[in-house]
């Protein structure tokens, strides 16, 4: 049985989006990582197990490999995306991804899912987020894994 982080945890999640256009064709990006501790309790141990945790519901492996296919994850509804984590009452909201990102998602275009066990501020610039994912990769502290959209459907 695998125990999905909790709430608190979650809510200090930072997201990063983008979209990766190669020979292949176009593959949405989503990095999450945790903001550096800043209250009682919280230790860089803490975070990497909360983050561990995290890749092992969403079924994510190591870098190194080909990513998994983890199965359609992700909802669009109204504007708002949001990830399904394995919890059964609650998903994770990607807040504000950009209507690029949205439509390649809504679309059925792939998604990349990498969760970071390093904390990171969330401010970074495009050049600081590559250093970041090459240096989590060298050190084996990032997953990932491909997911997509949940297609909905409607009754008539």
């Amino acid at each position: 049985m695998r125990v999905t982080p909790g709430l608190a945890f979650l809510a200090d999640i930072t997201y990063t989006v983008g979209l990766h256009h190669g020979d292949a064709g176009t593959v949405a990006q989503l990095l999450m990582t945790h903001t550096p501790p800043r209250r009682p309790g919280e230790t860089l141990e803490w975070i990497d197990a909360g983050m561990r945790a995290l890749a092992a519901c969403l079924n994510l492996g190591p870098v190194g490999e080909e990513p998994i296919n983890v199965g359609p994850r992700l909802s669009v509804h109204r504007g708002v995306a949001s990830l399904d984590y394995g919890d059964k009452d609650w998903r994770m909201c990607v807040p504000d991804p950009g209507r690029a990102w949205l439509q390649h998602v809504a679309d059925g275009g792939p998604v990349r899912l990498m969760v970071g066990f390093e904390p990171s501020r969330s401010n970074r610039t495009q050049e600081e987020w590559g250093r970041f994912v090459e240096a989590a990769v060298k050190a084996g502290t990032i997953r990932w894994g491909t997911t997509s959209v949940r297609q909905r459907w409607r009754l008539n």
